[in-house]
C-alpha cells in the first residue's frame, strides 16, 4: 500500500472558497496557493463516467437540474458550473475525473478522492472509478475515502494498493471494527464534532491518522492541531497555509 500520509492543510473540493468547487479552476488556483494536496468529490454520470462532483442533485453548483446519475457525460458537459459562484467563472464545466488525475499530475498535487454515490448507485460507482484507476499506468498519490461503508468494502478489494481513509460526521462506537473491516489507514471527522485529545490520541494508537473537515479559520485549525489532529481540510488552503505551512 502506497504511503498514507497526507499533509496538515488540503484544499477542500479544490481552493473551494475563492473558485466554484470540485472544479478544474479550483483545483488550479489551489496549487497556486501553495497546496500540496486537494480534497474532491467523485459521482458518476447515466453512461458511468466519473465526475467530480458533490451533490447528488446539479441544481446548487451548477444551472442543470435534476440528479448526476440521471445525465449522461455529453449533457453534464453542457452545463454552466461557475456562474453559480462568481461571474468571471462563467461556462466552468463539470470535470471528469480522468481530467482532474490529469490536471494534479500536471500541478504535482496529492488527491484525497471522496467518492458519493447516489444512494443504491455504490457498487457501481466505485466500480467505474476503479476501472478508470486500473486503467493508469501511473497515478498521483491517492486516498480514497467515503461515507459508505459498502463503498470502502469494494474499494479494499478493486484498489488494494491506494490507502483508505473511512469517513464520519462522529467516530462511532464501533469504529476500530469498521476501520479494520477496509482496511483504513486514517480516520476523517467533521471539525466540529466531539473530539477530545484522548481520542485522538487512540485513533494513534491504533496507527491511524486523523484529518478534519472543513476548516475555515486559523483558529479552528490550531485547536485541533493542539489536540493532535494530522491535518484539516479547508475551503480558504492559502490563508491556512500561511499560518502553519505544509
Amino acid at each position: 500500500m502506497s504511503d498514507t500520509k497526507m499533509p496538515a492543510i488540503i484544499a477542500h473540493r479544490g481552493a473551494s472558497g475563492s473558485a466554484p468547487e470540485n472544479t478544474l479552476a479550483a483545483i488550479r488556483l489551489a496549487a497556486e496557493h501553495g497546496a500540496r494536496w486537494i480534497e474532491i468529490d467523485v459521482n458518476i454520470s447515466a453512461d458511468g463516467i466519473p465526475v467530480l462532483f458533490h451533490d447528488d442533485g446539479l441544481s446548487r453548483c451548477s444551472n442543470g437540474h435534476g440528479l448526476v446519475i440521471e445525465h449522461s457525460l455529453n449533457t453534464l458537459k453542457s452545463l454552466d458550473c461557475g456562474s453559480w459562484f462568481a461571474a468571471e467563472f462563467a461556462g466552468e464545466k463539470i470535470a471528469t475525473f480522468d481530467e482532474c488525475l490529469e490536471l494534479a499530475t500536471e500541478c504535482n498535487l496529492g488527491i484525497n478522492l471522496e467518492i458519493k454515490p447516489c444512494s443504491g448507485w455504490e457498487l457501481p460507482t466505485i466500480d467505474a472509478i476503479s476501472q478508470l484507476l486500473n486503467s493508469k499506468k501511473t497515478l498521483p498519490p491517492i486516498v480514497v475515502s467515503s461515507f459508505s461503508h459498502l463503498v470502502m468494502q469494494r474499494a479494499a478489494i478493486n484498489l488494494p494498493e491506494l490507502p483508505r481513509s473511512s469517513l464520519f460526521l462522529v467516530a462511532p462506537p464501533d469504529w476500530h471494527s469498521l476501520l479494520t473491516q477496509v482496511g483504513a489507514s486514517n480516520i476523517h471527522l467533521h471539525g466540529n464534532s466531539i473530539l477530545t485529545a484522548e481520542m485522538v490520541t487512540d485513533f494513534k494508537n491504533n496507527g491511524l491518522g486523523v484529518y478534519c473537515y472543513t476548516v475555515n479559520t486559523s483558529d479552528e485549525a490550531r485547536a485541533l492541531f493542539d489536540i493532535g489532529v494530522d491535518g484539516v481540510f479547508t475551503n480558504y488552503p492559502k490563508e491556512l497555509l500561511e499560518q502553519f505551512g505544509t
